[in-house]
């Protein structure tokens, strides 16, 4: 009995891996039925690819050139000077306003991967918390500057 509850949970964790890149585009769970014909719900969840970085030249240069992969690029930095700034706090929410993106340390440079949408990208700074609004249509890319100016 021992090794058909053994399948049984191979079976399922088999189906969940399966599915989760269809779990990960909707908007409501997905029921998914397993060999063994036991219903597994799978919560949406949004899953983002993104690339976080671009301290240096060497590495600032290697981020720009893949840019256009990403849909969402964000770059921070700080003073008169501009100069980059890292360990960023930036948080994505979705039109009705849920978080479907968070990192405690980003930049200088964020590109981010998202489904077409309105988001908030809210970002802080010693204390100052800097917040833009961005639609991604998948035509183009979107470029968004957070300064901050002390």
């Amino acid at each position: 009995m021992k090794t058909l509850s053994s399948l049984t949970a191979a079976l399922i964790g088999a189906s969940l891996l399966a599915t989760l890149p269809l779990a990960a585009i909707a908007k409501e769970p997905v029921i998914v039925e397993t060999i063994v014909q036991e219903p597994v719900v799978v919560e949406a969840v949004l899953v983002s690819t993104y690339l976080n970085g671009g301290v240096g030249e060497n590495e600032a240069a290697t981020m720009r050139r893949v840019a256009q992969e990403f849909p969402l690029r964000m770059t921070f930095s700080e003073r008169k000077d501009g100069e980059f700034i890292a360990d960023v706090p930036v948080v994505i929410l979705d039109a009705r306003g849920n978080p479907v993106f968070e990192l405690p340390k980003a930049g200088p440079m964020l590109y981010v991967v998202l489904p077409n949408g309105k988001y908030r990208v809210s970002a802080r700074f010693k204390g100052l918390t800097e917040s833009q609004d961005v639609t991604l249509t998948g035509k183009e890319g979107k470029d968004l500057y957070f300064h901050w100016k002390r």
